[in-house]
This record gives C-alpha cells, structure tokens and sequence, in this order.
C-alpha cells in the first residue's frame, strides 16, 4: 500500500514552517509557500504568518514516519476527497483527514491510500471499510 499525502501547514509570524516541514525532504514536492498564506484576518501573531504545501507519494515506513514526526491523527471525518492526488493523476480521489492539536500551526492533511496491486473494483463499502482501519491505526 502506498500513500498519497497532500499535506498544509500555516504558522504564526513568530513560528518557524521548518520546524513542520516533514522529514526527508527529497520525498516531497513543495507545491505552495508564503504567497498562498490566508490567515492574515487572524490578529496579532498570526499576521503576516507562513504557508507551505507538500505532496508526496509514500511507503508505509516513510508514512508512518511522516505521521510521528509532524505529530498527525486520523480523523473520522468526511471529506470531499483530494484534487490531484499525487500518483493518481488529475481528478477527485477519495481521502481521509488528519490533522494535530499543535496550537503554534494549522495542520491539515489528506491521504489517499494507492493499492500496489491490481484489484477488483472498490465501491463504498471497502472504502468505509479502510478507511476505519486507517483512522483506528492512526488516530
């Protein structure tokens, strides 16, 4: 299984983004930085704040390392799903969210998970079906 990560994070001005960048960099593809950041309507330290955006397609040992080191769980949580999954082309692929509890930044992920193997097709049900699985590995 492989894991297709579309991962935002946004800190106060005072905060540094590296200290949330994720680990092995050269696995990541930045796709967005200062000039995308939106919560400049947020008073004081969230003025003038930093934005990045990575994506990244990756092993279950790189996921999991990812996940421990930005501090990231699972959610229960409906999404609309990922636009441009990386590894899986231009469209809407079906994603589950995590985030963290870290006050100092905005964290928001989606994961789509890629089979490595051909299967039959996946309907709803498989999908609620991992997607439990996922959220109760991770969250």
């Amino acid at each position: 299984m492989l894991f297709s990560v579309i991962y935002s994070v946004d800190v106060p001005s005072d905060e540094s983004i590296d200290a949330f960048a994720p680990p092995t960099l050269d696995l990541w593809d930045e796709t967005e930085d200062d000039d995308q950041y939106q919560y400049d309507y947020l008073e004081g330290e969230w003025e003038n704040g930093h934005h990045r955006k990575w994506c990244g397609l990756l092993d279950r040992t790189q996921f999991q390392d990812f996940v421990d080191h930005c501090g990231l769980m699972a959610e229960d949580t409906e999404t609309m799903g990922s636009l441009g999954a990386p590894g899986l082309g231009f469209g809407v692929s079906p994603a589950i969210s995590f985030t963290s509890g870290d006050p100092c930044a905005i964290q928001s992920v989606y994961v789509t998970l890629v089979p490595e193997t051909k299967c039959r097709s996946v309907g709803l049900g498989d999908w609620e079906r991992v997607k439990s699985a996922v959220v109760a590995v991770y969250g």
